[in-house]
């Protein structure tokens, strides 16, 4: 009688491990998409102000046909070349606290990886350009699996920060992938231009977003001329950090991570662990289920073990981290 209640306490818990690991690895959708989740940590009246005052805008300004029809018509926040020094000193007042954010390749998988995107349904009477941008649609996608849930995680929490600090008029630089339009891996390099439209949206033109270009489409190096434009720029409105997010860990992000710390100095640049994204080749056995939060967010803290362990098995170097208030 004893060894049969053993053994039947033994298959319940294996059973219930089974189950609890099925869970897990369950698929989690995004909910609410339309709502801006700031990642720092939001408090107070003044960040629900700001936060409102997004979504108004999104849902009144940026999805008229106008100005849906003018996001396509190329980038609207200036490249940083063409800012002159006389000008610069104007950017000093766009830091937080002295610090300036660079998101490297924003928006990669969905632009340049995920070639099955469905098209938009929309009603006839609707104009022809549809209301979401590729973003908005890729978060419309009912994930697969718990892989492409984290995907999607990681495009909405860098969508709501570029939306919030844009708005905030935080000063951002952006590495976009040099001559994107033109780069064979673009999705829709035969069509109108998806990713103008996103930056300009998530951007919402605030005068403290600047971007260069990496050396190519697919490293986050810059060239030469572009890192020292950006070095004099950084040291003329005295900036004091450098918090990097964007993609990949391992990749793009540690390109432009190794490269901005050999002539900027290393001890004022940081990678921030839920600015970053994992590549969808790094995201197998139970690196997914760990990232994601049962909310459908980023845990902060996995992220960030994940990249003091190197556990995606791509970093050259281990680089210092720093978490967002």
């Amino acid at each position: 009688m004893r060894e049969k209640t053993l053994l039947c306490v033994i298959i319940l818990t294996i059973t219930l491990a089974l189950l609890s690991s099925c869970a897990a690895s369950r698929a989690i959708v995004q909910q609410d998409i339309n709502s801006i989740r700031p990642v720092m940590k939001a408090g107070g009246e003044e960040d629900k102000a700001v936060i409102i005052g997004i979504e108004e805008r999104n849902r009144t300004v940026e999805d008229s046909p106008a100005w849906i029809q003018n996001a396509y018509e190329g980038l609207k926040i200036r490249r940083l070349n063409s800012v002159s020094e006389k000008e610069y000193e104007d950017y000093r007042k766009f830091l937080e606290n002295g610090a300036v954010y660079v998101i490297v390749h924003p928006g990669y998988f969905p632009f340049f990886q995920y070639k099955d995107m469905p098209a938009e349904e929309k009603q006839p009477e609707e104009d022809y350009l549809g209301k979401k941008n590729v973003v908005e649609r890729l978060l419309s996608v009912p994930p697969p699996d718990i892989n492409f849930s984290v995907l999607q995680a990681q495009e909405r929490r860098t969508r709501d920060f570029l939306e919030y600090k844009s708005t905030e008029e935080k000063l951002i630089i952006i590495v976009l992938p040099r001559n994107y339009k033109s780069f064979k891996g673009y999705v829709y390099k035969n069509g109108i231009d998806e990713y103008a439209r996103y930056l300009n949206e998530v951007t919402n033109l605030s005068k403290s977003v600047l971007f260069v270009e990496s050396k190519s489409a697919s490293r986050g190096y810059l060239l030469e001329s572009d890192m020292v434009r950006l070095l004099e720029f950084l040291s003329s409105i005295g900036a004091k950090k450098v918090y990097v997010g964007g993609g990949y860990i391992g990749r793009c992000l540690e390109d432009f991570y190794i490269d901005i710390s050999d002539v900027y100095g290393s001890e004022d640049v940081f990678i921030v662990p839920e600015l970053s994204d994992v590549s969808p080749r790094e995201l197998k056995g139970g690196l997914a289920r760990g990232l994601l939060m049962p909310d459908g967010t980023i845990d902060v803290g996995v992220a960030t073990q994940n990249l003091k362990t190197e556990a995606y098995g791509t970093q050259e170097i281990r680089p210092k981290l720093r978490n967002l208030p």
